[in-house]
């Protein structure tokens, strides 16, 4: 009898939830076929993007699935953190001197720097995961580009009109009060009067997790562009900026102390926030804390709400650890956060969400 993986049941499960495959049995096999055969045409080339996509991939591999992190950044947080049980299971002691860590591909300045010093390396199994994982990614970003960038520049040149008009003007509204000036779209956007494309990291942090976990490319094709829809479709009505200053509301008003302890250290808040919201934390989270938060995402109707007291949820958990740091160690934190116990996190947001509901109700 076969045994399957995590990854693969989180595979399947996933393609589910997000309505890729249909319940309905009868037609699964011509549908999957169909979808297979719609990704196998799709054009999977942008030359003059493939680069930048590929550098920011062997960015995020080297940071979230080689153990990037090095050994005194992560002591920094973890010394603090263990003992407040956050992280989701009881760290091993190592008992090497050296710590061991993979080595990335020569071309990247963090390779080289790992052969030079002579660090302990793994070369074929993890070079062969890194390429496999670098060329899924960045063919399927460029065949998502590919496929959607002419309704892109169709509607960049027919102009906004109608809800569209009202979304542009909320969007420059909100982003005209925020203190400092941001990328708020997480896709890639026509440039005006041109054919090129403007590329967004968060495409890489936001379809990584699905090249994770699950083997058929065409599989984290369709499931990454399912969650761009989704996210698209929520930012026509919830503007990025709008959300971004309704957190920084529920945060100032939720933890007080931990606002003004940021304020005072100058922590740069908006940039914290619009990465917190626009990546889903993909960007921050440990990558197996990514995959359980999504697995309850992807189970909700109302992911992108419950986001906001996600995010509330891992302030509230990590606020005794963030007010011993100074300005740069909780900037570093913030943005690239230890393991935390994600099931207490979760359960933390809904408590969040369900009070700040009820003195909605009594105002």
């Amino acid at each position: 009898m076969s045994v399957v993986t995590l990854e693969e049941f989180i595979e399947e499960v996933w393609l589910y939830l997000l309505g890729v495959l249909s319940v309905d049995k009868s037609q699964e096999m011509t549908s999957v076929r169909s979808k297979f055969l719609e990704y196998e045409s799709a054009d999977k080339r942008v030359p003059y993007l493939e680069k930048q996509i590929r550098a920011q991939v062997l960015r995020y591999y080297r940071q979230r699935l080689t153990g990037g992190i090095t050994s005194s950044h992560r002591g920094m947080f973890t010394r603090d953190l263990q003992g407040r049980q956050l992280t989701s299971a009881p760290r091993k002691k190592s008992t090497s001197a050296v710590p061991e860590e993979h080595r990335l591909l020569p071309s990247t300045q963090f390779g080289l720097q790992h052969m030079k010093t002579g660090a302990p390396v793994h070369d074929s199994e993890m070079l062969n995961e890194q390429r496999r994982f670098a060329q899924i990614i960045e063919k399927v970003i460029c065949a998502y580009i590919n496929r959607h960038s002419q309704d892109g520049a169709t509607a960049a040149q027919d102009g906004a009109a109608g809800p569209d008009a009202q979304r542009v003007a909320l969007q420059a509204s909100v982003e005209s009060h925020m203190p400092r000036a941001y990328q708020w779209a997480p896709q890639a956007t026509v440039l005006s009067g041109s054919n090129v494309f403007d590329f967004h990291p968060s495409l890489v942090y936001l379809c990584a997790p699905f090249a994770h976990c699950m083997k058929a490319e065409a599989g984290v094709y369709f499931a990454f562009e399912r969650l761009m829809h989704m996210i698209q479709e929520y930012n026509m009505v919830n503007p990025l900026p709008q959300r971004v200053a309704s957190f920084l509301t529920l945060f100032r008003t939720t933890l007080p102390e931990l606002h003004a302890y940021f304020e005072a250290e100058e922590v740069d808040l908006v940039a914290v926030a619009t990465s917190w919201l626009q990546h889903l934390l993909a960007r921050e989270l440990q990558i197996e804390d990514v995959m359980r938060l999504w697995d309850t995402y992807f189970a909700v109707p109302d992911l992108l709400d419950l986001h906001v007291y996600v995010c509330l949820a891992i302030l509230t958990n990590c606020k005794d650890a963030l007010e011993e740091f100074d300005r740069s160690e909780t900037t570093s934190m913030l943005f690239s956060l230890p393991p935390l116990d994600i099931d207490r996190i979760i359960s933390d947001a809904v408590n969040i969400r369900l009070s700040h509901e009820h003195d909605q109700m009594f105002e």
